[in-house]
């Protein structure tokens, strides 16, 4: 079979993956409550976010980079990573 990787076997992959650790993804469940926040401008908002990041998030940073201007979110406590999908190990 030619692949990207160059001409293969059909089960040549299982080699590679022998000795991998077993993952299952799991949906992340979705929140039981949702609480919105509006701010009259952006100093409110950061005033905020400061008291948050420090008070609940310990410091760590309370928004990711990939949220709109005007629309931010975030969940307490603090997920380690935000995801659709989640890792479980089944051990």
């Amino acid at each position: 079979m030619n692949t990207l990787f160059g001409n293969q076997s059909e089960n040549e992959w299982k080699d590679e993956w022998k000795d991998m650790p077993e993952y299952n993804n799991v949906e992340a469940t979705p929140p039981n409550i949702t609480a919105t926040f509006k701010f009259r401008n952006e100093e409110d908002f950061k005033l905020f976010k400061d008291v948050v990041q420090k008070e609940l998030y310990a410091g760590k940073k309370v928004f990711d980079g990939m949220q709109r201007k005007d629309v931010k979110s975030t969940w307490y406590p603090l997920n380690k990573k935000a995801s659709k999908y989640r890792y479980e190990d089944e051990a």
